[in-house]
């Protein structure tokens, strides 16, 4: 905190780095209360399905700080309809989750293939509201998911993308943990990935110009292909599966759900075409700027370049800024009632801003908020 005089004007400048919240704020969720899991909605209930593919399901009890996942087996592929819980979602947004998926004895990798856990986004079947109004080839979603694939026994990979009931996927190596995220532009929708301790990487992009506005996101696992594989759909999707060779455990920390901010000088670039948009602004644009905890303290790293008074307008002061991100000044009396003064997107390594005149109290107190 910083602490400027000038003619009949005292300002305290206290840069944040971060701001705490946007309105896709509330959906997220810590898992630290477990009354938390009335708020999410699941998929057998929503569509009238009738049976629960989840063996259990807590917040806390397992795992203290954690939602702890256990499904039967089941799975999605192509019409087989798994587990979903979910948030309606509408427009763009950034989901991340930090995800930890092993076998039910919690001491190594699944044993049962296609055993995983993931983020899921899903077009809804708003027609279905019991098991005679479904009909094939209506699957619309995408995920990234961790656990096992076609290699029981290693931690891998999978990412699928449907397409009306016709799923592609990929599998690749993968780790006991990691963060997932996938983020909406428009119609792109761009997965990424952080392996614990590493670094953030771009998995796929995809462009699904199918997917409505307003979507189900949320958490899925599954596990079991082979007992799956040799059932009817049909039959899967209204079935609480006792036998087969589950064999999945998995455990969450957190769902975090933001708004993105898209800089101007790329809104309308091809967010899938690595020339025009490439990994590395994926990574600064999303990643850890749209994963952080919105309760966490608030961190204090943005430098006062200049400044500068003048009369009659009132303070001028240049930031350290980053080009592409935006900033806002709010200002408050008492540090805890704050209004905004402006905002603005940061098009060099410094953005300048004006503190008016008018706000000018015997002592004033003045944040920037990295957005």
């Amino acid at each position: 905190m910083s602490t400027f005089k000038y003619p009949s004007l005292i300002l305290f400048v206290l840069f944040v780095s971060r701001s705490l919240a946007d309105d896709l704020t509330p959906l997220s969720d810590e898992f630290e209360d477990a009354s938390s899991l009335a708020s999410w909605s699941r998929i057998y209930e929503s569509e009238g399905w009738g049976a629960d593919q989840m063996l259990s399901v807590d917040i806390g009890q397992s795992r203290e700080g954690y939602l702890t996942m256990v499904p039967r087996t089941s799975t999605w592929y192509r019409d087989y309809r798994g587990i979903l819980m979910y948030k309606l979602v509408q427009g763009d947004f950034v989901a991340t989750i930090d995800v930890e998926a092993r076998n039910r004895a919690v001491n190594g990798p699944p044993g049962s293939s296609y055993s995983l856990a993931g983020i899921m986004v899903r077009t809804p079947r708003d027609g279905i509201t019991q098991p005679s109004d479904w009909s094939a080839g209506g699957e619309n979603y995408l995920f990234l998911s961790l656990g096992t694939g076609n290699a029981p026994g290693n931690y891998q990979f999978e990412v699928k993308s449907t397409l009306n009931s016709a799923s592609s996927l990929e599998i690749d190596a993968g780790a006991p943990r990691a963060l997932i995220q996938i983020a909406r532009v428009g119609d792109v929708f761009l997965v990424l990935r952080q392996l614990d301790g590493g670094e953030w990487e771009v998995h796929r992009r995809y462009e699904r110009p199918d997917m409505q506005d307003t979507l189900q996101v949320g958490i899925t696992v599954y596990t079991d292909w082979e007992s799956v594989s040799q059932m009817d759909p049909l039959v899967h999707n209204q079935s609480s599966i006792a036998g087969g060779s589950p064999d999945l455990h998995a455990e969450i920390d957190y769902f975090r759900l933001r708004r993105p901010r898209i800089p101007s000088w790329i809104e309308g670039s091809d967010f899938t075409d690595p020339v025009e948009v490439s990994d590395s602004r994926l990574v600064q644009l999303f990643g850890d700027r749209a994963s952080y905890d919105p309760s966490a303290p608030a961190e204090y790293g943005l430098k006062i370049i200049d400044r500068d008074y003048f009369p009659g307008e009132g303070l001028q002061v240049a930031i350290e800024a980053v080009p592409g991100y935006f900033y806002r000044v709010e200002s408050s009396v008492d540090l805890e009632n704050w209004a905004a003064v402006g905002s603005a997107e940061a098009d060099a390594e410094s953005l300048l801003f004006t503190i008016p005149d008018e706000l000018d109290p015997a002592g004033l107190y003045i944040r920037v908020v990295e957005e």
